[in-house]
């Protein structure tokens, strides 16, 4: 009966513990998270002002947006070169991930470091350097020219990610791999991917999300007709002050995390499967 209690008063210690760290953070949280999400709900105003709790509610605003060829054209951009990112960025960062791996500690680190710095680096620095580069080659205002530039971007997320999982791949699957016959690419699918599917899944839906959000480097590479959607509400902030913007800012939002379901499919249906 003792031993009862005394295991009871640790639990509600360990709770009030829990509790007094989980509730700042939560109000942190709501802090950072509420002004971001406050367009929500003005999105769906009928009105030509802002609205912050819509006394019309509706989706005139949306119906705005997908009529209007200019806004869809940016949307459409932007996706594209999320997609574009994201592939380049997972198949360079996996393989640079797993070539590491191979090297010394020490130049491993190093080498490691020297893929961080576009993420060290200010934005406008490595905009303006990327916009000269870009410039020589002819790639300013096209869309491969963007899927480069942020792909430089998100090379960084992909490498830490996938490269950390591979610190926990067992080299002796991939000799008994080899020495059954298995060449680099059957190897690659039967044993390493398996393995780090969760981080090259993941990394990979971190790149598009880092695509899609940019801004500072694509106000310098797009021209007029490649312009992506956060460059569109930029230029309308300075040009317009429409209801529109509510909408479009939804969309910023919800559109990563509409590409983020099949990862949390993916992953739940990974954590269900049979062993």
């Amino acid at each position: 009966m003792r031993g009862s209690i005394e295991r009871h008063s640790q639990g509600l210690v360990r709770a009030l513990r829990c509790s007094a760290l989980a509730i700042p953070a939560i109000l942190v949280l709501a802090f950072l998270t509420l002004p971001i999400l406050a367009v929500i709900p003005m999105s769906f105003s009928s009105s030509i002002v802002y609205e912050l709790i819509p006394a019309n509610p509706g989706f005139s605003q949306y119906e705005r947006f997908f009529a209007n060829a200019a806004w869809v054209s940016a949307l459409v951009n932007s996706v594209e070169v999320g997609l574009g990112t994201m592939v380049v960025a997972t198949v360079v960062g996996t393989m640079t991930a797993l070539g590491l791996r191979g090297l010394p500690a020490r130049w491993r680190a190093i080498i490691e470091a020297l893929f961080l710095l576009p993420q060290i680096v200010p934005s406008i620095v490595y905009a303006v350097a990327a916009y000269f580069v870009f410039f020589q080659i002819g790639l300013i205002g096209s869309l491969p020219g963007l899927v480069v530039a942020h792909s430089v971007l998100a090379l960084p997320f992909v490498v830490i990610v996938v490269g950390a999982a591979a610190h926990s791949l067992n080299p002796t699957l991939l000799e008994a791999s080899r020495s059954l016959g298995a060449g680099s690419l059957r190897t690659f699918f039967r044993v390493i991917f398996p393995h780090l599917q969760t981080a090259i899944v993941g990394s990979a839906f971190f790149a598009f999300q880092v695509s899609f959000d940019e801004v500072i480097l694509a106000l310098f590479i797009t021209g007029p007709s490649t312009k992506t959607l956060p460059v569109k509400v930029w230029d309308a902030i300075f040009y317009e002050i429409s209801p529109i913007l509510p909408a479009i800012s939804t969309l910023i939002i919800l559109v990563p995390l509409v590409m983020s379901v099949p990862l949390f499919v993916f992953l739940r249906a990974r954590r269900i499967a049979p062993a």
